[in-house]
């Protein structure tokens, strides 16, 4: 009798231990999976954040662009003065883009022109949430946002120097939705000036100054610009303002 009540002593501890074994497993399988955080390509995001299928990347070039240029047709009420500069109207294109493209959405834009590609629905970023812009040089590490390495607004120095990437200084590396850099070192403000290509030749830009100084949005060809007066608006690559032609991390 002592024997067989030890072995199904025994038994019954050995029951425990599986059960137990079996919860651990349940417990696990059932909570929720860390978020992969990896920078493959050391560009400063989380892969996770970037799109990587051809479609993708299209679809946010087109939008971004076709945002940027409806600005010099019909500036959108939702683009706020105080952020009516150069830089403000990449920024503003950029968040646009991959904001969801609900019924509300189209009401904030007075006029829009056709994009034929998809909607994207991408913002806030996975992880980084509406920290989208890079300030800071580096591989994407898990504290970027609340150090300040990642944030919600950035110049046009530092949109060019980490959020972009160069592709070169003449229009046959561009295509629609990339962006063009210069630097003016004894201009008034920022040194750096944004624009924005949206392909066949044509730029649009903001003049960099506050609305109330007659700061505007210019649509203008890559022709006109190189006939500019000043020639640090040449884009052309003997000019060593024009900092050549770059296209966002997110979709390079």
């Amino acid at each position: 009798m002592r024997q067989g009540g030890n072995v199904q002593w025994v038994g019954r501890l050995l029951g425990w231990v599986a059960l137990g074994f079996c919860g651990l497993v349940l417990a696990a399988s059932l909570s929720p999976a860390r978020p992969d955080l990896s920078d493959l390509d050391q560009d400063g995001y989380p892969d996770l954040a970037e799109f990587h299928s051809t479609a993708q990347r299209e679809a946010f070039l087109e939008w971004f662009a076709a945002i940027a240029e409806a600005q010099f047709t019909a500036p959108s009420p939702a683009w706020r003065p105080e952020a009516q500069d150069c830089s403000g109207l990449l920024r503003f294109a950029y968040v646009e883009a991959l904001k969801p493209k609900t019924p509300d959405w189209f009401q904030q834009f007075p006029y829009l022109p056709r994009v034929q590609a998809p909607p994207l629905s991408a913002f806030p970023l996975p992880q980084i949430g509406r920290a989208v812009f890079r300030v800071a040089p580096g591989p994407y590490r898990p504290d970027d946002v609340r150090e300040g390495r990642l944030v919600g607004w950035a110049s046009a120095m530092y949109l060019m120097r980490y959020s972009s990437v160069l592709l070169g200084r003449t229009p046959d590396k561009a295509r629609r939705g990339d962006l063009l850099f210069f630097v003016r070192p004894l201009a008034r403000g920022s040194a750096y000036h944004s624009m924005v290509y949206l392909g066949n030749g044509l730029v649009v830009y903001h003049t960099g100054y506050a609305p109330s100084e007659g700061g505007e949005v210019r649509l203008v060809s890559l022709k006109t610009l190189n006939q500019h007066p000043q020639k640090y608006w040449h884009p052309r690559p003997d000019n060593p303002y024009f900092l050549g032609f770059y296209r966002w991390k997110i979709v390079h």
